[in-house]
């Protein structure tokens, strides 16, 4: 009763007019804001002109269920329902929408995070549910693609290459600086990296990239790119718990070994657990721990530290 989607797997697979002859309750999980927005629109423009009425979960009572769909009334209506936010309702109003018997028309239940309810509805099984998965972060390309293809936005191969380096690689980001790009250029035929670097700025902290940098042996590199973002304590505090979780791995990385199909990220585990000792890496992940506490604390003497690390990386102190 489940399927699962990538993103852009979603739209070549799930019918267009899948809403046309369905009834009765489907459950719709989304990540993002801007997911739901797709795939609402999606499924939407394919419901074959049935009347689609729009409520939030607080709206969503004992009382208006009963009287949309347990009573009959002379009054009643084949309208569809769109509930949001279907993670706020409370768990006996989720059981009664399950034990509804909705014919003629559907009712979706938006979730917007996998809470309690969503969990019990997956449980049950009784209800035909779409979910749709977060990109994994090594897929930045193939994210950034999509965005692309559904925008029909011609960027250059230049400028994918700068706004996967400089943008937040996320869904919302991509989409709404891929749309701010098709407004300004609504007709070109390719946008070149001028044209990118005009409209958008360097926003972006790579974790995943980073830590590849710091464990292939390149500080240098990753310093600078680490104090571009000076000023920004959330982004570094982050980054900084990412990479001790990271260094752990990499100073012990037998874990792979039960997975049947390492992943780039995985990959690039093994290939750089060779290149340090098990001290060096140990080093390594009591420092971030340090700046971690500095981010934590919104303390300046982060900045000056990580620029000290920067230069004894070029041999000057």
């Amino acid at each position: 009763m489940l399927s699962k989607w990538q993103i852009w797997d979603f739209f070549t697979n799930v019918k267009r007019d899948f809403l046309e002859n369905h009834e009765g309750l489907l459950a719709l999980s989304t990540f993002d804001p801007v997911a739901l927005k797709m795939a609402k629109d999606y499924l939407l423009r394919g419901a074959g002109g049935k009347t689609v009425l729009y409520k939030m979960a607080p709206e969503v009572t004992k009382n208006w269920i009963e009287e949309e769909f347990q009573t009959l009334s002379l009054f009643g209506t084949s309208d569809c329902f769109f509930i949001h936010q279907a993670q706020d309702l409370h768990a006996d109003l989720i059981e009664t929408l399950l034990n509804l018997e909705v014919t003629g028309r559907f009712v979706i239940l938006s979730f917007e995070s996998e809470a309690t309810g969503w969990k019990k509805i997956q449980k049950e099984g009784k209800v035909t549910s779409l979910q749709l998965e977060p990109p994994k972060f090594w897929e930045p390309n193939r994210l950034l693609d999509f965005v692309c293809n559904y925008l029909k936005l011609p960027l250059s191969y230049e400028s994918k290459g700068w706004i996967l380096d400089s943008l937040e690689n996320n869904l919302g980001t991509f989409y709404n600086a891929m749309a701010l790009l098709k407004i300004n250029h609504p007709d070109a035929k390719e946008i070149c990296l001028k044209e990118v670097q005009e409209l958008l700025l360097f926003e972006r902290l790579d974790q995943f990239g980073l830590a590849s940098l710091f464990c292939r042996r390149k500080p240098i590199e990753f310093f600078h790119k680490v104090i571009q973002l000076q000023g920004d304590f959330e982004k570094m505090k982050s980054l900084f718990n990412f990479m001790q979780s990271h260094l752990i791995k990499v100073m012990d990385p037998s874990y792979l070994n039960q997975k049947p199909r390492p992943s780039t990220y995985d990959k690039d585990i093994q290939n750089t657990a060779k290149l340090w000792k098990p001290k060096e890496l140990l080093a390594a992940a009591q420092e971030f721990n340090h700046w971690e506490v500095l981010s934590k604390k919104k303390d300046t003497r982060l900045w000056t530290e990580l620029k000290q690390a920067c230069l004894r990386a070029h041999g000057q102190i």
